[in-house]
């Protein structure tokens, strides 16, 4: 009931309809680009696809994310946030017709890949100019309540925006021509979601009050100076330390499932099974069991400790990709989409949740910053490794042994910290908002500027089910 009338009151005000409506439209243009990317870069039938070129296409779309994230801030501090959005819309609009060009001329050269990524670093302005905005619509008491939903459904809007590429692709074929057809697409999707930000007012997502201009350079040499500063404060933060930990881990047994699922779906299975729309099957079903724990984890957690719940999810997780990925049959990698991305978004939000309890305000940026560059490196490194270690058609029974092992062990360990510690079995459920005061205290010492970047509003992009901004 609680949660029903605050998603009545949250949708009830304009500025937050607003907002909602441009993450929408511009993460479903998100999905579009990444069908287009998948198409062309892994399941083009002109050109084959190895682990090592799927590993560096992961860290083309994903790095960026936590390389400029930091920065993003200094941009969002001084302008307005929904001038970002329908400029950032506007470049991402114009990137994506090069795009249609080189594809439909076969490119796959520094050309191609640098106006890809052009495209993926334009969106970690927009993802963070929608997260920086969410405070200014929404009242404190129901931003954990505005954050669940609004990377909830972002998720889904990719993964809707990624169906409908493939859909496309599917039915016209699968040539180049077609891939360019389906950049297209996506360019028109960019120009709805221009459109759509353009609708609300320059001020409606903020600042509140602008930083002036100068001191923007100092502030950027900074940025480095002050993660070692977050990453000093989370060290001395146990609950927060201890979730990131966990989560950390499980997100690199991730990387290594990703990139074996691509690869069978590219190379090992056949006929109906196999192929883009085989994979497209495991994303929806990934897609669903995202969804399915955004409504059952702010449920739970009001019963059990959320340290309890993520030991649950990550060992499920570990034994469903044992139990179903052994196998090595295309429908039982769909349930374990499902299973997995169930795993994946319950331990993300209790994690998320953590860190903004146990995180003072004035490092919550931060703090959050430095969460994105983990949860991303960390998926890359396992994906760089599972570039050496597995077979070009991706099976490898030993790999899905270690990725169940990862899941699990990261469930027990900090399952086992966790009991030392009573701060970490506080039941305090999700969307119940922060606690009186911060858990800890900062460090003493002057106030940093707060980072607008903060919290939710990163999903991971690519394929990823699990993760967004993002992380991911």
């Amino acid at each position: 009931m609680a949660w029903s009338a605050n998603l009545r009151e949250l949708l009830g005000g304009r500025r937050f309809r607003m907002l909602y409506a441009a993450r929408l439209t511009s993460q479903a243009a998100d999905g579009v680009f990444q069908a287009t990317l998948v198409s062309y870069v892994l399941f083009s039938p002109e050109r084959a696809t190895s682990a090592g070129a799927l590993a560096s296409s992961l860290a083309i779309v994903v790095l960026p994310f936590s390389v400029i994230g930091p920065f993003a801030g200094i941009v969002l501090d001084r302008t307005s946030r929904q001038r970002v959005l329908v400029v950032s819309s506007l470049v991402r609009m114009v990137l994506m017709a090069i795009l249609v060009v080189l594809i439909a001329a076969g490119r796959t050269g520094v050309d191609f890949y640098a106006v890809a990524l052009a495209s993926v670093s334009v969106n970690r302005f927009v993802l963070a100019a929608l997260s920086a905005g969410l405070p200014v619509v929404v009242d404190v008491d129901r931003l954990v309540t505005a954050n669940a939903l609004s990377v909830t459904s972002g998720t889904v809007a990719t993964l809707l925006g990624a169906g409908l590429g493939s859909g496309v692709r599917g039915l016209v074929g699968g040539d180049d021509r077609t891939v360019a057809l389906v950049a297209g697409l996506a360019a028109l999707a960019y120009l709805l979601a221009m459109m759509t930000a353009s609708r609300s007012g320059r001020g409606d997502f903020g600042p509140v009050v602008a930083v002036p201009w100068q001191g923007a350079w100092r502030q950027a040499t900074e940025v480095v100076a002050d993660m070692v500063d977050g990453a000093r404060y989370l060290a001395g933060h146990g609950p927060a330390r201890r979730a990131l930990a966990a989560l950390t881990s499980s997100r690199a047994a991730y990387g290594l499932v990703l990139v074996m699922t691509v690869l069978l779906y590219r190379n090992y299975f056949t006929g109906n099974e196999g192929g883009l729309t085989g994979l497209a099957a495991v994303v929806t079903a990934s897609g669903i069991g995202t969804v399915t724990a955004a409504v059952v984890t702010p449920r739970v957690t009001r019963r059990m400790p959320k340290s309890s719940w993520i030991t649950l999810v990550l060992v499920f997780g570990g034994v469903v990709e044992v139990v179903l990925g052994l196998p090595f049959q295309a429908p039982l990698f769909i349930v374990a989409g499902a299973l997995l991305g169930f795993s994946a978004q319950a331990s993300k939000i209790c994690v998320d949740t953590i860190v903004q309890e146990e995180t003072d305000d004035a490092y919550r940026g931060r703090a959050f910053s430095l969460y994105d560059l983990l949860f991303n490196v960390a998926f890359v490194a396992a994906a760089a490794i599972a570039a050496v270690v597995l077979p070009d058609d991706g099976r490898s029974g030993a790999v899905v042994i270690v990725a169940g092992l990862g899941y699990a062990l990261a469930g027990l360990v900090y399952y086992r910290a966790a009991r030392r510690h009573p701060e970490d079995r506080v039941i305090r459920g999700v969307g119940d908002g922060p606690p009186p005061h911060p858990a800890v205290p900062p460090p003493s010492g002057p106030a940093e500027p707060v980072d607008p970047t903060d919290p939710a509003g990163r999903i991971n992009p690519i394929i990823s089910a699990g993760p967004a901004e993002s992380r991911g």
